[in-house]
Protein backbone atom coordinates (compact mmCIF):
# COMPACT_ATOMS: atom_id res chain seq x y z
CA UNK A 1 0.00 0.00 0.00
CA UNK A 2 0.85 3.75 -0.58
CA UNK A 3 0.87 6.34 2.48
CA UNK A 4 -0.50 9.68 2.23
CA UNK A 5 2.90 11.51 2.72
CA UNK A 6 1.60 13.46 5.55
CA UNK A 7 1.95 9.66 7.09
CA UNK A 8 5.02 8.71 5.94
CA UNK A 9 6.61 11.63 6.66
CA UNK A 10 5.73 11.52 10.49
CA UNK A 11 6.81 7.78 10.64
CA UNK A 12 10.22 9.11 9.09
CA UNK A 13 10.43 11.74 12.44
CA UNK A 14 9.45 8.94 14.52
CA UNK A 15 12.20 6.43 13.54
CA UNK A 16 15.29 9.47 13.36
CA UNK A 17 14.38 10.20 17.00
CA UNK A 18 13.78 7.34 18.63
CA UNK A 19 16.88 4.25 19.74
CA UNK A 20 14.87 1.79 21.77
CA UNK A 21 17.68 -0.54 21.18
CA UNK A 22 20.88 -1.40 21.78
CA UNK A 23 23.94 -2.68 19.41
CA UNK A 24 22.85 -6.13 18.38
CA UNK A 25 25.07 -8.99 16.54
CA UNK A 26 23.40 -11.81 17.58
CA UNK A 27 20.19 -12.67 18.27
CA UNK A 28 19.77 -16.47 19.27
CA UNK A 29 16.55 -18.39 18.54
CA UNK A 30 15.17 -20.68 21.04
CA UNK A 31 12.44 -22.67 20.75
CA UNK A 32 9.07 -21.90 23.13
CA UNK A 33 8.66 -25.70 24.17
CA UNK A 34 12.12 -26.03 25.57
CA UNK A 35 12.57 -24.86 29.00
CA UNK A 36 15.94 -25.65 29.93
CA UNK A 37 17.01 -24.44 26.33
CA UNK A 38 15.54 -20.61 27.25
CA UNK A 39 17.21 -20.88 30.32
CA UNK A 40 20.34 -22.19 28.86
CA UNK A 41 20.35 -18.95 25.95
CA UNK A 42 20.70 -16.51 28.63
CA UNK A 43 24.45 -17.88 29.22
CA UNK A 44 25.13 -18.32 25.50
CA UNK A 45 26.54 -14.92 25.13
CA UNK A 46 24.18 -13.84 22.56
CA UNK A 47 23.22 -10.67 22.37
CA UNK A 48 19.76 -11.08 22.31
CA UNK A 49 17.65 -14.00 23.28
CA UNK A 50 14.76 -14.66 21.36
CA UNK A 51 12.07 -16.58 22.59
CA UNK A 52 10.07 -18.61 19.57
CA UNK A 53 6.33 -19.24 19.56
CA UNK A 54 6.15 -19.35 15.55
CA UNK A 55 8.35 -21.38 12.89
CA UNK A 56 9.52 -24.26 16.06
CA UNK A 57 6.71 -24.68 17.82
CA UNK A 58 4.62 -27.30 16.40
CA UNK A 59 0.87 -26.10 16.28
CA UNK A 60 -0.91 -28.89 18.51
CA UNK A 61 1.97 -26.95 20.99
CA UNK A 62 1.09 -23.70 21.30
CA UNK A 63 -0.70 -23.08 24.23
CA UNK A 64 2.17 -25.23 26.08
CA UNK A 65 4.78 -23.22 24.46
CA UNK A 66 3.03 -20.01 25.30
CA UNK A 67 2.95 -21.37 29.59
CA UNK A 68 6.69 -21.93 28.87
CA UNK A 69 7.77 -18.92 27.37
CA UNK A 70 5.37 -16.80 30.34
CA UNK A 71 7.10 -19.02 33.13
CA UNK A 72 10.94 -17.91 31.84
CA UNK A 73 10.15 -14.80 30.98
CA UNK A 74 8.70 -14.14 34.86
CA UNK A 75 11.78 -16.04 36.23
CA UNK A 76 14.38 -14.50 33.75
CA UNK A 77 12.92 -10.76 34.17
CA UNK A 78 16.17 -8.65 33.84
CA UNK A 79 18.59 -11.13 33.53
CA UNK A 80 19.31 -10.79 29.43
CA UNK A 81 18.09 -8.60 26.14
CA UNK A 82 14.42 -11.12 25.58
CA UNK A 83 12.82 -10.78 22.10
CA UNK A 84 9.82 -12.70 21.40
CA UNK A 85 9.00 -13.49 18.33
CA UNK A 86 4.55 -14.10 17.95
CA UNK A 87 2.85 -15.54 15.00
CA UNK A 88 2.00 -13.47 11.69
CA UNK A 89 0.18 -10.52 11.62
CA UNK A 90 -2.29 -12.88 9.37
CA UNK A 91 -3.22 -15.41 12.09
CA UNK A 92 -4.85 -14.94 14.99
CA UNK A 93 -2.14 -16.43 17.37
CA UNK A 94 -0.59 -13.41 17.11
CA UNK A 95 -3.06 -11.20 19.68
CA UNK A 96 -3.39 -14.54 21.68
CA UNK A 97 0.56 -14.63 22.05
CA UNK A 98 0.79 -10.84 23.13
CA UNK A 99 -2.50 -11.89 25.76
CA UNK A 100 -0.79 -14.45 27.41
CA UNK A 101 2.84 -12.80 28.12
CA UNK A 102 4.20 -10.44 30.70
CA UNK A 103 5.63 -7.84 27.62
CA UNK A 104 6.97 -5.11 30.36
CA UNK A 105 9.41 -8.20 30.44
CA UNK A 106 10.85 -8.09 26.77
CA UNK A 107 13.08 -5.72 24.84
CA UNK A 108 11.26 -5.96 21.40
CA UNK A 109 8.68 -7.84 19.55
CA UNK A 110 10.01 -10.32 16.41
CA UNK A 111 7.39 -9.80 13.64
CA UNK A 112 7.33 -12.53 11.15
CA UNK A 113 6.34 -13.14 7.74
CA UNK A 114 5.64 -8.96 7.38
CA UNK A 115 4.07 -8.02 3.85
CA UNK A 116 3.49 -4.42 4.47
CA UNK A 117 2.66 -1.95 6.49
CA UNK A 118 -0.46 -2.72 7.42
CA UNK A 119 1.28 -5.84 9.47
CA UNK A 120 3.07 -3.65 11.70
CA UNK A 121 0.00 -1.70 12.44
CA UNK A 122 -2.06 -4.63 13.08
CA UNK A 123 0.14 -6.32 15.59
CA UNK A 124 0.36 -2.78 17.24
CA UNK A 125 -3.13 -2.98 18.04
CA UNK A 126 -2.76 -6.13 18.91
CA UNK A 127 0.15 -5.25 21.49
CA UNK A 128 -2.60 -1.62 22.72
CA UNK A 129 -5.13 -4.36 23.38
CA UNK A 130 -2.52 -6.59 25.11
CA UNK A 131 -1.88 -3.47 27.58
CA UNK A 132 1.49 -3.95 25.92
CA UNK A 133 4.12 -1.10 26.87
CA UNK A 134 3.85 1.94 23.76
CA UNK A 135 7.46 2.07 23.14
CA UNK A 136 8.14 -1.45 22.71
CA UNK A 137 9.80 -1.43 19.16
CA UNK A 138 8.45 -4.39 16.86
CA UNK A 139 11.31 -6.18 14.99
CA UNK A 140 9.97 -7.18 11.35
CA UNK A 141 11.02 -10.16 8.79
CA UNK A 142 11.05 -9.50 5.51
CA UNK A 143 10.92 -12.81 4.02
CA UNK A 144 8.34 -13.02 0.98
CA UNK A 145 8.75 -10.90 -2.57
CA UNK A 146 5.69 -8.50 -1.27
CA UNK A 147 8.07 -7.66 2.28
CA UNK A 148 10.49 -6.83 0.42
CA UNK A 149 8.88 -4.14 -2.31
CA UNK A 150 7.38 -3.28 0.73
CA UNK A 151 10.39 -2.46 3.43
CA UNK A 152 10.73 1.09 2.73
CA UNK A 153 7.31 1.76 4.14
CA UNK A 154 7.92 -1.26 6.71
CA UNK A 155 11.01 1.01 8.09
CA UNK A 156 9.13 4.08 8.15
CA UNK A 157 6.41 2.33 10.27
CA UNK A 158 5.67 3.76 13.60
CA UNK A 159 7.32 1.27 16.55
CA UNK A 160 9.79 -0.16 13.65
CA UNK A 161 13.88 -0.38 15.27
CA UNK A 162 14.90 -2.80 13.16
CA UNK A 163 14.40 -5.21 9.90
CA UNK A 164 15.74 -8.81 9.76
CA UNK A 165 15.89 -10.08 6.13
CA UNK A 166 14.81 -13.85 6.42
CA UNK A 167 16.17 -16.00 3.07
CA UNK A 168 14.78 -18.83 3.39
CA UNK A 169 11.06 -17.96 3.26
CA UNK A 170 11.82 -15.42 0.73
CA UNK A 171 13.77 -18.30 -1.16
CA UNK A 172 10.65 -20.78 -0.88
CA UNK A 173 8.60 -17.48 -2.23
CA UNK A 174 10.72 -17.35 -5.03
CA UNK A 175 11.11 -20.69 -5.94
CA UNK A 176 14.57 -20.73 -5.69
CA UNK A 177 17.70 -22.14 -3.67
CA UNK A 178 18.50 -20.19 -1.23
CA UNK A 179 22.40 -21.07 -1.04
CA UNK A 180 22.57 -19.72 -4.86
CA UNK A 181 23.99 -17.11 -6.30
CA UNK A 182 20.32 -15.56 -6.98
CA UNK A 183 20.35 -11.72 -8.33
CA UNK A 184 16.68 -11.25 -7.01
CA UNK A 185 18.02 -12.58 -3.65
CA UNK A 186 21.31 -10.02 -4.16
CA UNK A 187 18.58 -7.31 -4.93
CA UNK A 188 16.08 -7.95 -1.39
CA UNK A 189 19.32 -8.15 0.47
CA UNK A 190 19.99 -4.31 -0.79
CA UNK A 191 16.37 -3.54 -0.76
CA UNK A 192 16.63 -4.47 2.96
CA UNK A 193 19.95 -2.60 4.29
CA UNK A 194 18.73 0.67 2.20
CA UNK A 195 15.43 0.81 3.74
CA UNK A 196 17.30 0.18 7.26
CA UNK A 197 19.44 3.22 6.61
CA UNK A 198 16.93 5.62 4.65
CA UNK A 199 14.17 4.61 7.71
CA UNK A 200 17.07 5.63 10.21
CA UNK A 201 16.34 2.14 11.90
CA UNK A 202 19.51 0.32 13.27
CA UNK A 203 21.81 -1.86 10.95
CA UNK A 204 19.38 -5.13 9.72
CA UNK A 205 20.01 -8.67 11.08
CA UNK A 206 21.05 -11.17 8.21
CA UNK A 207 19.55 -15.12 8.51
CA UNK A 208 20.80 -17.47 10.35
CA UNK A 209 23.45 -19.90 9.12
CA UNK A 210 21.81 -23.70 9.13
CA UNK A 211 24.73 -25.92 8.69
CA UNK A 212 25.48 -26.23 12.36
CA UNK A 213 29.05 -27.98 12.73
CA UNK A 214 30.29 -25.75 9.75
CA UNK A 215 31.81 -22.97 11.71
CA UNK A 216 33.72 -21.55 9.02
CA UNK A 217 30.38 -21.64 6.45
CA UNK A 218 29.02 -19.77 9.00
CA UNK A 219 32.51 -16.99 8.89
CA UNK A 220 32.12 -16.33 5.77
CA UNK A 221 28.29 -15.88 5.80
CA UNK A 222 28.75 -13.30 8.58
CA UNK A 223 32.09 -11.99 7.33
CA UNK A 224 29.76 -11.55 3.87
CA UNK A 225 26.95 -10.04 5.85
CA UNK A 226 29.61 -7.34 8.17
CA UNK A 227 30.49 -6.30 4.54
CA UNK A 228 27.10 -5.81 3.26
CA UNK A 229 25.91 -3.30 5.85
CA UNK A 230 24.16 -6.03 7.96
CA UNK A 231 24.83 -5.43 11.89
CA UNK A 232 24.48 -8.73 12.90
CA UNK A 233 22.44 -12.69 12.43
CA UNK A 234 20.12 -14.67 13.36
CA UNK A 235 22.02 -18.00 15.60
CA UNK A 236 20.18 -20.79 15.83
CA UNK A 237 22.91 -22.63 17.70
CA UNK A 238 24.72 -21.35 20.93
CA UNK A 239 27.87 -22.54 19.10
CA UNK A 240 27.45 -19.80 16.47
CA UNK A 241 27.53 -17.47 18.79
CA UNK A 242 31.13 -16.74 19.27
CA UNK A 243 32.58 -16.27 15.45
CA UNK A 244 29.32 -14.21 14.81
CA UNK A 245 29.93 -11.56 17.53
CA UNK A 246 33.46 -11.76 16.55
CA UNK A 247 32.83 -11.41 13.51
CA UNK A 248 30.69 -8.21 13.62
CA UNK A 249 32.74 -6.44 16.33
CA UNK A 250 35.56 -3.84 15.17
CA UNK A 251 39.07 -5.62 14.64
CA UNK A 252 41.86 -4.09 16.30
CA UNK A 253 43.44 -2.56 13.04
CA UNK A 254 40.25 -0.86 12.33
CA UNK A 255 40.01 0.40 15.86
CA UNK A 256 43.47 1.69 15.34
CA UNK A 257 42.69 3.55 11.91
CA UNK A 258 39.59 4.70 13.65
CA UNK A 259 40.34 6.65 16.07
CA UNK A 260 43.70 7.76 14.06
CA UNK A 261 41.20 9.69 11.74
CA UNK A 262 39.11 10.96 14.44
CA UNK A 263 42.01 12.50 16.12
CA UNK A 264 43.34 14.00 13.14
CA UNK A 265 39.81 15.33 11.84
CA UNK A 266 39.86 17.15 15.21
CA UNK A 267 43.49 19.16 14.38
CA UNK A 268 42.28 20.01 10.41
CA UNK A 269 38.88 21.17 11.82
CA UNK A 270 40.53 23.54 14.82
CA UNK A 271 42.82 24.16 11.76
CA UNK A 272 39.59 25.65 9.53
CA UNK A 273 40.53 22.47 6.93
CA UNK A 274 37.34 20.49 5.51
CA UNK A 275 39.28 17.55 3.49
CA UNK A 276 42.90 16.74 3.98
CA UNK A 277 45.20 14.25 3.78
CA UNK A 278 45.90 11.64 7.11
CA UNK A 279 48.48 8.93 6.37
CA UNK A 280 48.18 9.70 2.31
CA UNK A 281 44.34 8.87 2.41
CA UNK A 282 42.02 11.68 1.72
CA UNK A 283 39.59 12.10 4.04
CA UNK A 284 36.73 14.39 4.39
CA UNK A 285 33.69 13.77 6.42
CA UNK A 286 32.06 10.69 5.30
CA UNK A 287 35.60 8.93 5.78
CA UNK A 288 35.30 10.47 9.27
CA UNK A 289 31.93 9.30 9.87
CA UNK A 290 32.38 5.64 9.00
CA UNK A 291 35.55 6.01 11.79
CA UNK A 292 33.38 7.33 14.53
CA UNK A 293 31.11 4.44 13.60
CA UNK A 294 33.86 1.77 14.62
CA UNK A 295 34.32 3.26 17.92
CA UNK A 296 30.83 3.32 18.44
CA UNK A 297 30.83 -0.17 18.13
CA UNK A 298 33.51 -0.90 19.48
CA UNK A 299 32.55 0.23 22.33
CA UNK A 300 31.63 -3.13 25.41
Amino acid sequence: MRWPRSRRCEAAVHSAVTDPLSRVRSALFTPGTEAARLKKAMTSGADVCIFDLEDSVPMARIGEAREIVREALEELAGGARIWLRVHPASSQEMAEDLRTMPLSTLEAVVLPKVSDWDDIEACRRAMKQARVPAALPVIPIIESAAGVLACAAIAEATGVACLVFGRFDLAADLGIDPDGSSGALAMARAGVLLASTAGRLHPPLDSPWLKIADLDGLRAAAQRARADGFGGMLVIHPSHVTTVNEVFSPTGDEIIWAQGIVASSAEAESGGRGAYTHNGQMVDEAIVKRARAILRDAQP
